[in-house]
């Protein structure tokens, strides 16, 4: 189990930093397809919380998404 574990970790550690990167290298270029990249970004943020990845996992792409002015929509509670 500990072996599972520490290769989620690598992995979501290395998704953070290529949704970061990416975003990063975007707005140093003034990439025009910011819109596919922010649509993209939401589709991980729907996968990630499907899959049940970290809570640091999910503020990146919401900050991600953010950055891009893509806001994610607010969830009321019932």
């Amino acid at each position: 189990m500990r072996a599972e574990q520490a290769d989620q970790d690598i992995f979501e550690a290395l998704l953070r930093r290529t949704i970061t990167q990416s975003v990063i290298d975007g707005l140093d270029h003034a990439i025009p397809s910011a819109t596919v990249f922010a649509t993209l970004l939401q589709h991980h943020a729907w996968r990630a919380r499907k899959e049940q990845l970290s809570p640091q996992t999910l503020q990146v792409i919401a900050s991600a998404r953010r950055l891009l002015g893509n806001r994610a929509p607010r969830r009321l509670d019932p």
